[in-house]
């Protein structure tokens, strides 16, 4: 998957292997937003509860 810019801020597209394959493509976009999760700063998903991780 190939991501970034042409230059002058227009996002580059092509060819996504995965294209058609819903699910995939729901799996990819949550571990994509949790990847930079400390970046996030949409209110809506800000005021979501964040889980407990305990044992650690």
């Amino acid at each position: 998957m190939r991501g970034g810019s042409n230059g002058n801020g227009t996002p580059q597209t092509g060819y996504l292997p995965y294209e058609g394959d819903r699910m995939l493509v729901v799996i990819l976009s949550k571990a994509m937003l949790l990847a930079k999760d400390t970046e996030i700063t949409d209110p809506t998903i800000l005021s979501q509860p964040a889980p407990v991780i305990t044992g650690l």
